[in-house]
């Protein structure tokens, strides 16, 4: 059984709940992922916005892509009503396609790259959509929840033409966070 995402309001209670620090260490990742104020970050999979909302406190712009209606439909309800430091775009993307703004320098993908279903596709256009200097991170489970495992993820994002920088898979109780560049 999947999660639906029919109710976007539901999700928030996992998705946006205050014990995520504990089950994901989102502290840590945010260190990892070293943005600054000048940076434009895509946040592929933004879901309820939960990582855009950090992010908005810290880089220039961010853009909160997922390929539910539903999400982003939520997502331009929050962050029409919120006050943030950056400016936060909600963007429908597709399965195939991340729909990837061209000014976005950090392309970052939480708990969503098991969901992809056509990976090697989605690599192929985040490559081709991204500047040369981007920079990429992606967290997602590890163990008995993963779909794609850490080992799978790191394969594939090699076979797309990407170099990975850094895996990391101690610092998050259930993930594993893989960074890379063109």
């Amino acid at each position: 059984m999947g999660i639906s995402f029919a109710e976007p309001e539901r999700l928030t209670l996992i998705f946006d709940a205050d014990n995520r620090q504990e089950w994901q260490n989102t502290s840590a990742i945010l260190e990892q992922l070293s943005l600054c104020h000048s940076d434009i970050i895509a946040d592929i999979g933004a879901g309820t916005g939960y990582f855009s909302q950090l992010f908005s406190e810290q880089a220039h712009k961010v853009y909160a892509i997922d390929r539910e209606p539903n999400m982003v439909t939520y997502l331009q309800n929050r962050f029409d009503a919120a006050e943030t430091m950056a400016e936060v775009v909600p963007i429908l993307s597709t399965d195939e396609n991340p729909h990837l703004p061209d000014d976005a320098n950090v392309i970052f993908i939480a708990n969503t790259y098991r969901f992809v279903h056509q990976r090697p596709t989605f690599l192929t256009a985040l490559k081709a959509q991204s500047m040369e200097n981007a920079r990429y991170m992606i967290v997602d489970f590890k163990g008995s929840h993963a779909r794609v495992s850490p080992e799978q993820a790191c394969e594939e994002v090699e076979h797309a033409g990407f170099r990975i920088t850094h895996f990391d898979r101690i610092t998050c109780p259930d993930h594993y966070i893989l960074q890379f560049t063109r």
